[in-house]
C-alpha cells in the first residue's frame, strides 16, 4: 500500500471521527443549553445575598446585557430535522430540566422570604430584590408553569404547573390560556390578544381582571360538556390557592414580607402581560362570510429567534409554532418562515412595552413591513 493511499485513509478516518464527535457534541448541547435557564434563579440567590450594585446583577444581565447581545448576535432560525425531532420529542432530559426547576424555584422563593426583611437594607436593595423576585416569578413561575400546563394528560406535569403558578398567584392561567387564548387568539373574544393602538397598562388590567372572571365561565362550560357538576368549579380552588399562599407568608413572616412578595408577584404578572401584549399585537384573524374566523396560522403571532431568549424562555419566542400545536414540546418548536418577526428580542420588547409612546410607533413600522392592515 503506497504512502498516498495510507494518507488518504488517515484523512478519511480523521474526517469520520470529526463528524462523529461533532454530531455527539451537537446532540449533547441541544439538551444542555436549556440548563442555562438556571442562571435566572442563580442570579436571584446572588441578588438576595448581596447589596449595592451586586443586588442588581441579575436585572442588569437580563434587561441590559441580554438585549445588547441579542442585537449583536444574529438570530438562529435553525429547525431540527425530522429524525432529530423524533429523538428529542421523547427524550426525558428535556422534561427533567423542567422538573428540577420546580424545587429550585421554591427554594429561591424561600430564600427571598428570609432575606427581604434583613435589618439595615437600603431602599435600593429592597427594590432590587423585589424586582428580581418578580422577574423569577414571571419568567420561571409563569413561563415554566405554562409549558407544563399544556400537558393536560400528564398528572405530574399538571401538579407541577399548579405549584409554579401558585407562587405567581396565577392558578387560573392554565384553563384560560388553554381553553380561551389558544382558541380565540386574534379575535375580540380573546382578552390577551392586543389590538393595534392598545395601551399596555389598560390591556394588562383587562387581561388579568377580565381573564380571571372569564375563566369561571370557561370551566363551568367545560364541566357541563363533560357531564360533571358545574358547581364544583376548579376556579374555587384556583382562587383559594394564591390567597392561602399569601396568608401563609403573612403568618410565618409578617405583613411586610407578604407585602413585598405580593408586589414582586404583581411585577411577575406584568411580565406575563407584556409578553401577551407584544406576542400578538395588531395581528387579527379575519372574519369569514359564514361568521367564523379564519384558522389560526403562523401570521397571527410575533416570533423571535434570538438564541438567548429562546433558551432562557424554553422556546416561548417561537410563538407561532406553539399556537399551531399548543401541546408541542418546547424542544421541537420550529421557526416559521411566514411568521412576522419582532424588531428586538423578548427582553427588549418587554421593556419597550412598558413605554407605550415608544412601543406603538416601533410596532407600527413592523406592521407596515409585513403588510398587516
Amino acid at each position: 500500500m503506497t504512502f498516498l493511499n495510507l494518507n488518504a485513509i488517515n484523512l478519511a478516518v480523521i474526517g469520520l471521527f470529526y463528524i462523529i464527535v461533532k454530531n455527539i457534541i451537537k446532540k449533547i448541547m441541544g439538551k444542555i443549553k436549556y440548563f442555562a435557564a438556571y442562571i435566572i434563579p442563580l442570579f436571584g440567590i446572588i441578588s438576595f445575598s448581596t447589596t449595592g450594585i451586586l443586588a442588581y446583577s441579575g436585572l442588569i444581565f437580563l434587561y441590559v446585557l441580554v438585549p445588547i447581545i441579542e442585537e449583536i448576535v444574529p438570530p438562529n432560525r435553525y429547525n431540527l430535522e425530522a429524525t432529530e425531532k423524533e429523538l428529542a420529542k421523547d427524550d426525558f432530559i428535556y422534561d427533567l430540566i423542567l422538573y428540577l426547576m420546580v424545587p429550585v424555584h421554591v427554594f429561591v422563593i424561600y430564600y427571598f422570604l428570609i432575606t427581604i426583611s434583613e435589618p439595615g437594607l437600603a431602599i435600593s436593595d429592597i427594590i432590587a430584590r423585589v424586582l428580581m423576585m418578580g422577574t423569577i416569578l414571571g419568567v420561571i413561575g409563569i413561563n415554566v408553569g405554562h409549558e407544563l400546563g399544556h400537558k393536560t394528560r400528564n398528572v405530574v406535569k399538571q401538579i407541577m404547573a399548579q405549584i409554579l403558578l401558585t407562587t405567581s398567584l396565577q392558578n387560573h392561567f392554565v384553563p384560560y390560556h388553554n381553553g380561551g387564548h389558544h382558541k380565540d387568539i386574534g379575535t375580540p373574544a380573546d382578552l390577551t390578544s392586543a389590538e393595534k393602538g392598545d395601551n399596555f397598562y389598560f390591556f394588562a388590567l383587562r387581561s388579568q381582571i377580565g381573564g380571571y372572571f372569564k375563566t369561571w365561565g370557561l370551566e363551568a362550560k367545560r364541566l357541563k360538556a363533560e357531564g360533571k357538576n358545574p358547581n364544583w368549579n376548579p376556579m374555587i380552588l384556583y382562587t383559594i390557592l394564591p390567597v392561602a399562599l399569601l396568608g401563609l407568608i403573612y403568618y410565618f413572616f409578617g405583613f411586610y414580607v407578604a407585602a413585598c412578595y405580593f408586589v414582586a408577584a404583581v411585577y411577575g404578572i406584568a411580565i406575563l402581560e407584556s409578553q401577551n401584549y407584544f406576542a400578538h399585537y395588531g395581528l387579527r384573524r379575519k372574519k369569514q362570510p359564514n361568521g367564523r374566523y379564519e384558522r389560526v396560522n403562523a401570521k397571527h403571532s410575533w416570533n423571535s429567534d434570538h438564541i438567548i431568549g429562546r433558551v432562557l424562555l424554553f422556546e416561548l419566542t417561537r410563538h407561532s409554532d406553539h399556537h399551531h400545536i399548543g401541546g408541542k414540546a418546547y424542544q421541537v418548536l420550529d421557526s416559521k418562515e411566514e411568521s412576522p418577526m419582532l424588531p428586538y428580542g423578548y427582553p427588549a420588547m418587554l421593556m419597550l412595552s412598558f413605554l407605550p409612546f415608544l412601543f406603538r410607533p416601533v410596532m407600527q413600522k413592523q406592521l407596515e413591513r409585513y403588510g398587516v392592515e
